[in-house]
């Protein structure tokens, strides 16, 4: 018999299946918490007892995407991680390419966007000063992904990384022209 912890990543993972199975046969907009359940197997308790939406559903998925990858990854020195963060999380998104395109197919890639921005720990809780300097980070690793997977998840440029990006977009005063 399973174990209460058991039972309830069951119920996660048929909710979760279920509904990435329904997004390929149509759109998010049309699927319902009923025939969600159904498809899934649970009762609409069960849903409501995890979940406040559907779209809750999928930026749990796209967290457990990548939350044991960060866990790893962060742990490696600060040269290794500016340099390699770029391509080591489109690596991630790409081992998980079928949900990107089942976002980006169903109008939903701006959960992918929340995902993004709540990885970046930006919340209400977030102090001013702590707000925008991640709210930059979040934005412009946001905007490299959503370029990339327009852009078909290729590979990126040699040599890409989170301090190429900071030099990028750093400000340069323009001599005033005379």
């Amino acid at each position: 018999m399973a174990t209460k912890n058991e039972a309830h990543d069951m119920v996660i993972e048929s909710l979760t299946q279920g509904l990435l199975q329904l997004m390929t046969q149509k759109p998010l907009a049309q699927i319902n918490v009923s025939e969600l359940c159904d498809r899934a197997g649970v009762s609409r308790v069960s849903f409501y007892r995890n979940f406040k939406s559907m779209q809750d559903i999928l930026i749990q998925y796209l967290t457990a995407c990548t939350d044991e990858w960060y866990q790893t990854f962060s742990q490696k020195p600060d040269e290794e991680f500016l340099s390699c963060f770029c391509v080591e999380l489109l690596e991630q998104y790409r081992r998980h390419a079928d949900l990107i395109r089942l976002l980006y197919n169903n109008d939903a890639a701006h959960l992918l966007k929340e995902h993004i921005f709540a990885c970046c720990k930006l919340d209400e809780f977030t102090a001013p000063e702590e707000a925008y300097p991640r709210a930059v980070l979040a934005g412009a690793v946001y905007g490299l992904v959503d370029e990339w997977i327009h852009l078909g998840m290729g590979q990126l440029p040699e040599h890409f990384s989170l301090r190429r990006i900071v030099s990028a977009v750093s400000y340069q005063r323009e001599e005033p022209k005379k």
